[in-house]
């Protein structure tokens, strides 16, 4: 059941207290959620780094829609009610059982309850990505990460292993642990590309977002950030393998500068071939 409201999407001074004293009761409720997505952000071996930038990137999606939004009928749904609710349900007996993961998504959840509750679903369908988008900013559990992280380091080390072997170079691999002449080097977690990949999920979808075409090139698009994530770590491990055989197995450890940089040049190329496949799929047929 909807109920009408008036067109406008600007809060009047009641509502804009309101609203300042709701997000203040937001923050302390959602307060050690909020630790929590600092903790998995900030550490060392982070996959979600990028985690800061998601907010941010939904406000601008949204202002971007402002004109389009303005221009919206306003209503108000009680299916977001019962959102709002559900959300709220959830951070409760995740916060109980420490639970952060469904707590984070608890917060996406509350964001579409309140926009269907306070706008209703004409706006909340022009604002179905930006609150979407918001997904990826919350940590998947590390038992998950870990369980995909492991087949994908195997199949680099494979790959890069078959392709530095066919060059020339002497090359064995035991497990995730590479034997060259003059080095060793082992593969780990971080070498396996599911921080550029999880990175760069986020990136094909907003790619895929801002292009202009149908909804079949637009998953086209999407679908090819996690080939493009895997062949580009691939090229970062056939580099590290050449570098540690030449310069010395220092060069490829995760210590030293050349490891690092290569990680983030790696994710600029992949970054680089999306846009570059997203020019040509603009382009008329």
């Amino acid at each position: 059941m909807e109920i009408a409201a008036k067109n406008s999407l600007l809060p009047d001074r009641k509502g804009m207290i309101l609203g300042l004293v709701c997000l203040g009761l937001f923050i302390y409720a959602y307060h050690d959620t909020f630790l929590w997505l600092v903790e998995r952000y900030d550490n060392p071996d982070s996959h979600y780094s990028h985690g800061y930038l998601i907010p941010f990137i939904c406000g601008y999606l949204v202002w971007m829609k402002r004109k389009d939004l303005a221009g919206l009928p306003r209503s108000s749904s009680r299916l977001g009610l019962g959102l709002i609710i559900a959300a709220l349900l959830t951070h409760v007996a995740s916060v109980w059982t420490h639970t952060f993961f469904t707590s984070g998504f608890s917060i996406m959840a509350l964001a579409v309850g309140l926009c269907l509750y306070f706008y209703g679903p004409a706006i909340t369908r022009q604002l179905a990505f930006p609150l979407g988008f918001l997904a990826f900013m919350f940590p998947l559990p590390m038992r998950v990460i870990s369980a995909v992280s492991f087949p994908l380091k195997m199949m680099v080390a494979n790959i890069g292993t078959a392709i530095m072997e066919r060059s020339g170079m002497p090359i064995v691999r035991e497990g995730a642990v590479i034997h060259l002449t003059n080095a060793t080097l082992s593969v780990g977690d971080p070498c396996s590309g599911i921080r550029s990949l999880i990175a760069l999920m986020a990136m094909g979808a907003l790619f895929a977002y801002l292009l202009q075409a149908g909804i079949g090139k637009k998953l086209f698009l999407f679908s090819l950030s996690v080939p493009v994530a895997i062949a580009t770590n691939v090229l970062r491990v056939c580099t590290l393998i050449f570098v540690a055989d030449t310069l010395g197995g220092e060069w490829a450890s995760p210590e030293h500068w050349f490891h690092t940089t290569s990680g983030l040049a790696v994710f600029f190329i992949s970054m680089a071939v999306l846009f570059g496949i997203m020019r040509v799929l603009e382009r008329p047929e």
